[in-house]
């Protein structure tokens, strides 16, 4: 058959690694990326967020503009890095809003948290977070593992 009408020849070009990511075990247990929400109060939004592997450390970025510093929470418990939060509304008096139209109100307010499964060769006690310019950065070094060597193994016969 012609590669021109062969069936499925669109998805094996572009599509063939579309969830190939799936199989690295950074991001095995990928819903963990999902917003999450608490039972007593809604989510309103959730922050976008980057995960990065460098060679000596995971890095987690996360899109915070507007969320003052003593308003936001990194966690690390067992290997779930959470980072939470709250931006509050710009709360205006109703004096202030007379006569005020909203046509569009697309900012984001209220709280917020993700939460990321980190890999286990993590060093928990050197995880550094800092933020700038309405980015948090959380810097999860990586263990060094040293790689052992492999070492024969006589068998003995009877």
């Amino acid at each position: 058959m012609s590669e021109l009408v062969r069936p499925g020849r669109f998805f094996d070009s572009g599509f063939g690694d579309l969830f190939s990511w799936t199989n690295d075990p950074f991001f095995r247990d990928s819903w963990n990326l999902l917003p999450r929400t608490s039972n007593s109060e809604s989510q309103l939004w959730s922050p976008r967020v980057d995960l990065i592997e460098k060679e000596d450390a995971f890095l987690v970025k996360a899109e915070v503009p507007g969320v003052p510093r003593e308003n936001i929470k990194v966690d690390l418990k067992g290997d779930i890095l959470s980072v939470s939060g709250e931006k509050a509304d710009e709360k205006k008096s109703d004096e202030e809003r007379e006569g005020t139209v909203f046509h569009r109100m697309e900012r984001s307010y209220g709280k917020f948290e993700r939460s990321i499964r980190l890999p286990k060769q993590i060093d928990k006690q050197g995880i550094k977070a800092s933020c700038k310019d309405g980015i948090l950065t959380v810097t999860v070094p990586k263990k060094h593992i040293e790689k052992s060597e492999s070492q024969k193994i006589e068998i003995s016969y009877e």
